[in-house]
């Protein structure tokens, strides 16, 4: 497993211990039921996501990568409607492609980092960067009474501090979203789900 592959390179580097992670799982806050993710495609990085949402409300879809980046998926823009009705649904996902590349396009990307330096101390943002070697991607599913908007998700997610232990990690992106609901009570629930970017080889 992908995970048990992480903590053991962490402990034999480390010399500490790395908690475990159930490849899926429920988050909550609040009564909100929690929703679903039903099924990931078999494509690799995957391009789409059925999931079910036991009453209407508002979903984001991000891919959370420890230690790494928070990235949302679903709403893909501010045009797309994310009020959902109860019932199970396909969202249709993209995965950046820097994030998925593969091991020669990460060292032309690491050979030409230095010509990105200058450039992300003037813009005052983190230059996108491709994941490393054996980090572990999550789908986190998070939904709500009230309205998750597109800009809003986008900008506390984009920015949050992204922990390296998985669970840290995935509370950490789920409680950016909620952070983004206008009102109290800020109910929410959430899933998530470990999943694959590449092909093993």
């Amino acid at each position: 497993m992908r995970i048990a592959l992480v903590c053991f390179i962490a402990m034999a580097l480390g010399g500490f211990a790395c908690a475990s992670t159930q490849t899926t799982g429920q988050l909550s806050e609040g009564s909100a039921p929690p929703p679903r993710i039903a099924a990931v495609d078999s494509a690799f990085p995957p391009q789409h996501v059925t999931i079910e949402m036991p009453q209407p409300g508002y979903s984001a879809l991000l891919l959370v990568a420890p230690g790494h980046s928070a990235t949302l998926l679903y709403p893909q823009d501010s045009l797309t409607n994310n009020s959902l009705g109860a019932g199970s649904h396909r969202l249709a996902v993209e995965i950046p492609s820097f994030l998925v590349q593969d091991d020669s396009a990460r060292l032309r990307m690491r050979d030409t980092s230095r010509l990105h330096t200058r450039a992300r101390v003037r813009s005052g943002r983190p230059i996108a960067q491709p994941l490393p070697p054996a980090t572990p991607t999550y789908f986190l599913l998070v939904t709500s009474p009230q309205p998750l908007t597109y800009r809003r998700v986008s900008e506390r997610t984009g920015g949050v501090t992204i922990p390296n232990i998985d669970m840290e990690a995935l509370n950490a992106v789920a409680k950016a979203v909620k952070s983004t609901i206008p009102n109290e009570p800020r109910e929410w629930a959430g899933y998530y789900q470990l999943v694959e970017l590449k092909r093993n080889r």
